[in-house]
């Protein structure tokens, strides 16, 4: 151990990853079996929780798979639907969710439903079933094929209706082939999801909620309908009871009388889907989660708790005094107590508006973004407190003391007093370009600006003093004494010589090996980057000779975004980092911490009982030895990282597996391995590997 902190001490550094505050994605789908709550993610997959003792799911594990958005249960195995496949997971264990299979259907499919031993599964060109008496290999059986593009399934036995943008189709499935009983059309109808219960199909669409008669399948009749003021995304029917939920909040309607709602509440976000459990509903909100509300008294439903994840969509971070802030469009502002690093806690949100930049001054905490600046009370995390705003739209900000200083998207450059937040006032501006964003760091009364270039400004009377990187796409900047560092596309940093703010002289442009970088922060002489892929560390020491020093991938997901996701979506969302106290702390897809050797306390693993006294005495003239045996602690430093991070990994190999398995779970996480993925058409971006 000594030698390695010897190695460390006279410049090695590595990257250990210490933990990461998960988001949940998107929830678009749930499912309650006994005490068991499956929920589906488009971006995270299968997440499993127990409910059977608290209104707060306590989470049990994850699968991950990318697309997930329609689930179904039928004993201890879950059905997915993904692309043109149907996916079956065993949930015997709901701690360790397995996969069981990967089934080709014939066309893309969107929904899915499983009634006794058939999974039905629906989307372009009709509706298909599956014999799934066993889950490892279904057999596919008939189909019902038409032009009509179906976004829901549900069936009562043998008879299973399916709807979509205008149409009810209703079909016999107990015959061969199957036969089409009855249509109809429904103006708008925009069905999100259904639900089967006795002799009546229940839809959620767009102008409120539809029954349909199964009595008469031959001549389907809209029963009842109710209209809301906002889209109905899902539906659950218990004890003569509807439960709704959707862009207008949560509804308890009368499954008799469709035009009686009995009760409502708002959640905090769109609901996606519901589903009942004794007197607890649970609602899918997209990616504040799912929230739970008590519908003991249907009449008074309340909301009670929820799995409340960090929202996925963060655009900066600033981390001091044991706290992370994180702005982004959802949750304006979100307060992550970082006191232990590796067990970082939400502990506070806010959602006001959006927000780009964030920047902290003791307990204020101030948030650039969308039509205006926030000034926020922090000195109680978990409540978060508007102190005053000022209207602007805003792409960054930097506060040093009293002063704001703020790059808006058409404003310009503003310097902002803002010693009374209720009353924010302009003391000075510079007229700056159109920007779509921008990123801010002020330094001995210089502005850095980041947009398209580097721009310097001279904050005491604004003016621009020159400018630098212009083609190179920098995306982040960080300033040391009179060396300022640019994180670039093309070869991931640039250093300049800012000691003339005149005329920025480029010290080195690229270094061997570095990725297209996205934010960067220098520490004891390493320049950390972001990548799409992790971060990497940089020696700066010399800047006219960069030396890439260390390089994490995360394998798991990538830091900007998943794989196959559309160049435009990824421009949108930004990877930015803040490093305090020796930890690296990076925004995106939740919260990522990382340790950094060269500063962060490294806990050695402890001494095998029985090692001597002597043992550690050779140990230590080894160390006295220090730079001679530098070659075998460099790798002692590297074994020493990767055994960190296997153990974030769960113990894999190369590949991101275990020796021999098929899917791993380790903590409660469980993904399918790369060679089902490519032998079932399914690309790494839809299945983590």
């Amino acid at each position: 151990m000594s030698l390695l902190l010897l190695c460390t001490w006279i410049g090695a550094t590595s990257i250990i990853p210490l933990s990461s505050l998960e988001t949940a994605g998107y929830i678009q789908d749930v499912k309650v079996v006994g005490d068991i709550l499956y929920a589906a993610s488009n971006t995270s997959g299968l997440i499993i929780f127990d409910v059977s003792t608290s209104p707060k799911p306590r989470k049990l594990a994850t699968f991950s798979m990318h697309g997930m958005t329609s689930i179904d249960v039928a004993g201890q195995t879950l059905y997915t639907v993904k692309g043109t496949s149907i996916i079956a997971i065993d949930v015997t264990d709901p701690e360790a969710p397995v996969l069981l299979s990967v089934t080709k259907t014939r066309n893309s499919v969107t929904s899915i439903t499983v009634e006794s031993q058939w999974a039905y599964v629906v989307g372009d060109g009709g509706v298909t079933a599956f014999d799934v008496r066993n889950p490892s290999k279904p057999i596919e059986g008939g189909t019902f094929s038409s032009f009509n593009v179906y976004t829901s399934v549900s069936s009562l036995g043998s008879t299973v209706m399916i709807c979509g943008t205008e149409v009810i189709t209703v079909v016999n499935f107990g015959v061969t082939p199957p036969a089409h009983l009855g249509r109809q059309y429904i103006h708008s109808l925009n069905c999100h999801s259904s639900s089967g219960v006795e002799d009546t199909f229940y839809i959620a669409g767009r102008r409120g909620v539809y029954t349909i008669s199964a009595i008469s399948p031959h001549d389907p009749v809209e029963r009842f309908t109710r209209g809301f003021t906002g889209t109905m995304r899902g539906i659950d029917v218990l004890r003569g009871s509807a439960f709704v939920a959707g862009t207008d909040g949560f509804h308890t309607l009368n499954a008799t009388e469709m035009d009686l709602r009995v009760g409502h509440i708002m959640t905090p976000m769109h609901g996606w889907q519901v589903r009942v459990r004794e007197d607890m509903a649970y609602v899918a909100e997209g990616p504040k989660g799912v929230q739970v509300v008590d519908i003991s008294n249907i009449s008074n439903p309340t909301l009670v708790g929820g799995y409340n994840p960090i929202s996925a969509d963060s655009r900066d971070i600033f981390a001091q005094g044991g706290y992370a802030y994180l702005s982004g469009p959802v949750a304006s502002l979100q307060v992550v107590d970082i006191s232990n690093p590796k067990k970082p806690l939400l502990v506070g949100r806010l959602y006001d508006g959006t927000g780009s930049s964030v920047h902290a001054v003791g307990a204020t905490v101030y948030v650039a973004g969308g039509t205006q600046l926030m000034v926020i009370d922090v000195s109680v995390p978990s409540r978060p407190v508007v102190l005053g705003r000022r209207s602007v739209k805003c792409a960054a900000v930097h506060v040093v003391g009293t002063t704001a200083y703020v790059v808006t998207l058409r404003d310009g450059f503003q310097i902002l007093d803002v010693s009374s937040p209720s009353s924010i006032k302009l003391v000075n501006y510079l007229p700056f370009d159109y920007l779509l964003k921008a990123a801010l760091l002020v330094s001995n009364n210089i502005a850095y600006v980041v947009s398209d270039r580097l721009t310097l400004i001279n904050v005491q009377e604004p003016t621009v003093l020159g400018t630098a990187c212009k083609g190179s796409t920098p995306s982040g900047v960080d300033v040391v004494g009179t060396t300022a560092y640019v994180a670039v596309q093309d070869g991931g940093l640039q250093v300049l010589d800012v000691s003339d703010p005149l005329q920025p002289a480029v010290l080195a442009s690229g270094c061997k090996g570095c990725k297209a970088a996205t934010d960067v922060k220098v520490h004891n002489g390493t320049a950390y980057l972001t990548t799409k892929q992790g971060m990497q560390a940089v020696d700066v020491n010399k800047p006219r000779a960069l030396r890439l020093v260390d390089t994490f991938l995360n394998k798991e997901r990538d830091l900007k975004g998943e794989e196959g996701e559309e160049e435009e979506e990824e421009e949108e969302e930004a990877t930015t980092l803040s490093i305090s106290d020796g930890v690296a702390y990076v925004s995106r897809n939740g919260l990522h911490v990382f340790g950094l050797v060269d500063s962060y306390p490294f806990v050695p693993e402890e001494e095998p009982e029985g090692k001597s006294s002597g043992e550690g005495a050779m140990v230590l003239v080894s160390v006295v030895a220090g730079v001679l045996l530098c070659g075998a602690a460099s790798f002692v430093l590297l074994n020493r990282r990767q055994r960190a991070r296997s153990k974030a990994g769960g113990g894999k190999n190369d590949d991101g597996y275990a020796e021999g398995e098929l899917c791993v779970c380790e903590g409660g996480d469980c993904e399918m391995s790369e060679g089902d993925a490519q032998q079932d058409d399914l690309t790494e971006g839809d299945i983590k590997t």
